[in-house]
């Protein structure tokens, strides 16, 4: 190009190509590597900065607007669930994406449609999903392991289709079915118990580990191998991992007794732990009270626990303390 058709184009220096097209100096420089962007001087590192035509800049912006539709980062954040998770429903085939040139990379891009596709799915899916399959052969969080060798995985997210993903402890992710086909077994089996009669809940909330041999997950062991999927309950809410669980005095190696001890106090959200030689001990804070009342009142209080799928002492304590609620607000008795 003549020199003098170069001082009728305006130049920009590369920090005002950044400030153009809103991304970072290694994207503009990965752009000139792959021939999107020309320089204006080949030997730029005399000026110390790379330049480039403002006309150049704006082509390549109109080439650069972010696609109709959301990435898997930003679809995974809207239905509260992993990558990992939409990357399977991508690979199943439950919905269409397309692999679109972005701010100087290859990104998965999902359709509008898709998205809304999913919030209805997710939203008739019941809030507290299930943890286990059926035939109790995956459990969410649990430990399985290749026989003969140091290979793990976990069980990290299990929906309630029972579709799960598997974290390796290579990192790798893995669906049911690689899981079986790479020979991972369950590392223990689940305790298999009657339903405890014992009144109220210990409940625990957990930070999700980064690594699957974190002490936390050797805790959910803890509780898979001695109480049981009848006595407890464990699911996602807010990023963590709640787990609740029937009272119970549960054995403990005294090694390992004090470190999850004060793992347990800190993460406890409702009840009591104590420890003993040999064993944690879980109480919880309910106390029994009796009452009575007219017949219609314990009808309806059972039409309400009928419709709500839930126990006629669980809505009773539900509707007390809702009505102690509304006795601090208005510090009176009400009809």
């Amino acid at each position: 190009m003549l020199e003098q058709d170069q001082k009728m184009k305006e130049i920009v220096t590369t920090n005002e190509a950044v400030d153009h097209l809103g991304v970072s100096k290694q994207t503009i420089y990965n752009y000139v590597k792959a021939g999107k962007l020309k320089l204006v001087y080949e030997d730029w590192q005399i000026d110390g900065t790379m330049r480039f035509f403002l006309e150049d800049i704006n082509q390549l912006k109109t080439q650069t607007v972010k696609p109709v539709g959301l990435t898997v980062l930003e679809t995974a954040n809207l239905l509260g669930v992993s990558k990992a998770t939409i990357h399977q429903y991508i690979k199943a085939g439950k919905i269409n994406s397309s692999k679109i040139s972005f701010k100087g990379r290859q990104t998965l891009f999902i359709p509008d449609e898709e998205v809304e596709k999913l919030k209805i799915a997710h939203k008739n899916a019941s809030r507290k999903k299930t943890f286990f399959t059926k035939d109790l052969e995956f459990y969410l969080f649990g430990l399985y392991v290749i026989p003969n060798s140091n290979e793990k995985a976990r069980i990290i997210e299990l929906n309630e289709t029972n579709e799960i993903v598997a974290k390796t402890n290579m990192g790798e992710l893995l669906n049911k079915e690689e899981l079986i086909s790479r020979g991972f077994k369950k590392a223990y089996e689940l305790k298999q118990a009657n339903h405890s009669t014992k009144r109220g809940n210990i409940i625990f909330q957990f930070p999700i580990p980064q690594s699957i041999n974190a002490p936390i997950f050797g805790i959910i062991d803890s509780f898979y191998e001695n109480i049981g999927h009848q006595n407890m309950n464990l699911f996602i809410e807010s990023n963590t991992i709640k787990v609740e669980i029937k009272p119970i005095k549960l054995p403990y190696n005294d090694a390992q007794i004090e470190q999850d001890f004060e793992i347990l106090q800190n993460c406890l959200i409702d009840g009591k732990l104590s420890s003993r030689p040999g064993f944690i001990v879980f109480t919880s804070n309910q106390e029994q009270l009796t009452i009575f009342v007219k017949d219609s009142i314990k009808e309806k209080i059972k039409q309400i626990a009928t419709g709500h799928h839930t126990g006629i002492e669980d809505i009773t304590e539900k509707l007390l303390r809702m009505g102690l609620k509304e006795f601090e607000k208005n510090n009176s008795f009400f009809d």
